[in-house]
């Protein structure tokens, strides 16, 4: 007795050991790391925080948002923005705060399938440290709150309420009213994030609670589970219906103005459609394993890590479809939905990759990739449990502990600085405040250099005209600033020689900055 209880010690050791490892490397990166690969993709959070503070709470009638998500990471960044400016302490800070949420919720929802403390550690553990093989996934997932790591959020929120209600009892109790309560408000707070929430969380959860009963034809048709379960999910959909509606019309009161969200909206002509599976594979491969900028060696470290990472990225994809193959000997119902609700995920994720205009890209994927990792490893856990099946879950969980292990030192191995740290650092030098660059050089210098420096996008044409680019800015940001004297512009080296004789011909003047920059002076603002 004495030794059984000082092995289940160990393996409790064991798993918080490496629970808190997870975590910690997880805020390693947040913290130290992320910066290194900081751009302006990972300003979006940020900036959303700041013009709800500049509007009227919710949104700014002068922002031009890329898309607007009221119930998302620009709400947990926005007291962090309130007392520390936009800048990389407040991006920090309120990621911290979003690890937080999505560390409960990811423990929840492995302790509601009935997994032990130990194993749904261990879970979690596992999901967190399969977030960090790339710079997608670490960006997605850790760099901004956007559809994709808010649908996966949502589904792990929602579903660890839903496995409180006890949807068999004939005359709902009072604690299951208030767990009932609770889910629809969530949803309609959820919903409040738009189309692609009702995309990426609405459908999948509830389609996947009414699926999971559907197809369970041992019970009939009109029992009380069922009847229970259909009036919760049009309830559901009736308070995603009104805070879709609810978050709309706000929005049209606030002349909230978008200009990338009709991309998830807009159905290409049928010659764009994407039908060839093996660039969906492809772009996946590219989430797990990264890019390949130049061949490689097989056999070099950086070849052995891409290649197995890929061998990981077929694991993960394959796993659920032999999950849904073992579906009638999973009596785990929360299970039952969690797996259902990924195929409706897969489904909608592929509708949006082939026929909208926001296709292509490997980072629409990373939503389905890490709810893929969280299947994976919950069937993992559910083979353990099964003695005759523990042998092949030990399998999947040395696969994932050696993928694990590359997605540590894929972080580890971050080395330099931000090539915006050093821009920032010149443009302090020579008393430079406020400028403009093309879009990927500005908001990314902005963050960094904690508001001291604000530079506004633009767009280059080749004839040299330069214009404001209204994405994810302020009309106010390409007006003068009072008490400034001198603006600057901040050019790639194509963009100097297409410029130089038309808008840079009048700079007072032109400073290197690196072999591909250049920062051109100005005694006037240029729009």
């Amino acid at each position: 007795m004495e030794a059984r209880r000082v092995g289940l010690d160990r393996k409790r050791t064991g798993a918080i050991l490496l629970f808190m490892f997870s975590v910690f490397m997880v805020l390693y990166y947040i913290l130290v790391k992320e910066r290194i690969e900081f751009d302006s993709d990972f300003t979006d959070t940020i900036l959303w925080a700041e013009a709800m503070l500049t509007g009227n709470g919710l949104f700014d009638s002068e922002m031009y948002y890329a898309y607007t998500l009221p119930f998302g990471g620009s709400l947990l960044m926005m007291p962090f923005v309130a007392v520390f400016g936009v800048g990389y302490t407040a991006h920090a800070l309120g990621f911290i705060l979003f690890l937080a949420i999505f560390v409960f919720s990811l423990y929840k929802v492995f302790r509601s399938m009935d997994f032990s403390v130990d194993l749904s550690l261990t879970a979690s553990a596992i999901v967190l440290l399969m977030s960090l093989p790339t710079k997608d996934t670490r960006m997605i997932m850790w760099g901004h709150v956007i559809h994709y790591s808010l649908g996966l959020l949502f589904v792990m929120a929602a579903t660890a309420v839903y496995a409180g209600i006890d949807v068999k009892d004939p005359v709902f109790s009072k604690e299951n009213r208030k767990r009932s309560f609770l889910l629809l408000i969530l949803t309609a707070l959820f919903c409040t994030n738009g189309l692609t929430t009702i995309l990426f969380f609405c459908i999948p959860f509830y389609g996947a609670v009414i699926m999971e009963r559907f197809v369970s034809i041992k019970d009939e048709l009109l029992c009380t589970e069922n009847k229970n379960t259909a009036f919760l999910c049009f309830a559901g959909l009736c308070a995603a219906a009104a805070g879709f509606v609810i978050s709309a019309v706000v929005q049209k009161l606030s002349g909230v103005k978008t200009v990338y969200e009709s991309m998830f909206k807009t159905i290409t002509m049928w010659q764009e459609w994407v039908w060839d599976f093996m660039e969906r594979l492809r772009v996946m491969f590219v989430c797990v394993a990264g890019q390949i900028p130049e061949e490689i060696p097989m056999e070099s470290s950086t070849g052995i890590r891409v290649l197995y990472m890929a061998f990981v990225c077929l694991v993960i994809l394959c796993t659920p479809f032999i999950a849904l193959g073992a579906y009638r000997r999973i009596e785990n119902k929360i299970i039952r939905i969690y797996l259902l609700s990924y195929f409706i995920l897969l489904f909608f994720t592929m509708f949006i990759f082939d026929f909208s205009q926001a296709r292509g890209t490997a980072h629409r994927m990373i939503g389905l990739y890490m709810t893929s990792v969280t299947v994976t490893v919950i069937f993992m856990l559910w083979l353990f449990k099964h003695g005759a099946l523990s042998r092949f879950g030990a399998v999947l969980a040395v696969i994932l502990a050696v993928a694990c292990l590359f997605s540590v030192y894929s972080v580890m191995i971050l080395r330099g600085q931000n090539r915006y740290d050093g821009l920032t650092e010149v443009l302090r030098e020579h008393d430079l405040q406020r400028g403009y660059a093309e879009y990927w050089s500005a908001q990314v210098t902005t963050v960094l250099s904690d508001s001291d420096i604000t530079v506004a996008p633009v767009m280059i044409s080749e004839s040299g005209e330069i214009t404001p680019r209204l994405y994810n800015a302020r009309m106010d940001q390409f007006e003068p600033a009072e008490g400034i004297d001198r603006y600057f512009l901040f050019l790639s080296s194509w963009e100097y020689e297409t410029t130089k004789d038309t808008v840079c011909r009048d700079a007072l003047e032109v400073i290197p900055f690196d072999e591909d920059g250049y920062i051109v002076v100005f005694d006037h603002n240029l729009f």
